[in-house]
């Protein structure tokens, strides 16, 4: 990295894709981005919520939201109880990838807020079994744009959850993800959830695609069921979601109100007894073991994270500055070679098994 260029406001590196510098050293990220954190304020989602518990009068549950153990859910879960005053119906997806805190972490709110929690899953061993397919045809031509393909289990898992909301007369469903996590070099591949669905997009899905597959023809060995399923519903608000669920309104919680990493953590650490996973620094992602795998096969691929991604957007949104956002990348971008082989152990795999190449 000592000898790569980097923007000179944010954390992106020459590898980043589509990325240009100007004169002055900045990148055009930095140039182009628009704040991410614009919200439409927490009157109006006060105000949706309360039209919602007329809506719901005699039914057991206001809302369901979907809890992961991880930091922004477990905020988003205390938020809605005891902020709002919603009877919340919580949703977890349990995967043979998910981290024992953030189980723990979950477990534990659940107590305090005294909310249900409805755990359900796909059969383990066809997750596993899916999981490692598709890290073996990965690591034959590594590709960053099939990197999404190693989730196919977690991402097809939306409707899902919308069925489940329908089925306990659920008809709101609350999303706390970080406005800024989506990576924007995706956007030189797929996109991301929320735009690769979108009817401009896909003349370039199958432009890539194809040649994806011709490139790595195992590919097409792949659960094309499950393929589908992603494509359709790993966005609410694809067409096939919203013409399926359309029933069910679904809302971000980070849409209505700021997000902020410091407010989110001192507060469930404070009220909940939440705490990150002891296996990695981050306190991001790692509610899903599986990421730290990812993470690497980033590097490799792209030569930049997401982690690396996130930290240039809160450097852009005045969250913190590029000296604190270097010094904390140091740490938390790590992954130790010990704990990444742990994950893949089920998998019979280890990160040799990958065809990685050096971190860049």
């Amino acid at each position: 990295m000592k000898n790569d260029r980097t923007c000179s406001r944010c954390l992106l590196t020459e590898h980043t894709p589509g990325i240009s510098f100007n004169e002055a050293g900045v990148c055009s990220y930095c140039r182009t981005y628009e704040s991410k954190l614009n919200v439409l304020g927490e009157d109006k989602l006060i105000e949706l919520l309360n039209a919602q518990k007329e809506k719901s009068k005699g039914r057991k549950y206001d809302c369901m939201v979907g809890v992961s153990g991880g930091r922004d859910s477990t905020f988003t879960l205390y938020k809605f109880v005891r902020d709002y005053g919603m009877r919340v119906l919580g949703i977890h997806y349990d995967n043979p990838f998910q981290s024992e805190q953030a189980v723990r972490n979950m477990q534990r709110a659940s107590e305090i807020l005294k909310v249900d929690i409805l755990r359900w899953s796909h059969k383990e061993e066809a997750t596993l079994r899916g999981t490692k397919k598709a890290l073996r045809l990965w690591s034959r031509r590594p590709s960053a744009a099939l990197i999404p393909l190693v989730c196919l289990s977690c991402k097809a898992a939306f409707p899902i959850q919308l069925k489940h909301a329908r089925e306990n007369n659920v008809s709101l469903y609350v999303i706390g993800s970080n406005p800024l996590e989506t990576a924007s070099f995706k956007s030189e591949e797929f996109g991301g959830a929320r735009t690769y669905h979108k009817l401009s997009n896909i003349p370039r899905i199958i432009r890539k695609s194809l040649g994806e597959v011709a490139r790595n023809p195992g590919y097409l060995g792949l659960s094309w069921k499950l393929v589908l399923l992603t494509y359709l519903g790993a966005s609410h608000s694809s067409p096939y979601v919203r013409a399926r669920y359309g029933d069910i309104q679904v809302i971000r919680l980070f849409d209505y109100i700021k997000w902020n990493e410091k407010e989110v953590e001192s507060l469930i650490a404070r009220e909940l007894d939440w705490k990150k996973s002891p296996e990695v620094e981050s306190s991001w992602r790692f509610d899903c073991r599986l990421d730290y795998v990812k993470r690497k096969m980033y590097a490799s691929t792209v030569g930049v994270t997401e982690l690396r991604d996130l930290f240039s957007k809160m450097i852009r949104e005045g969250m913190m500055t590029r000296e604190e956002a270097l010094e904390r990348l140091k740490k938390e971008d790590h992954v130790p070679t010990a704990v990444a082989d742990d994950v893949l152990r089920p998998l019979d795999m280890n990160l040799e098994d990958l065809n990685l190449r050096e971190h860049v």
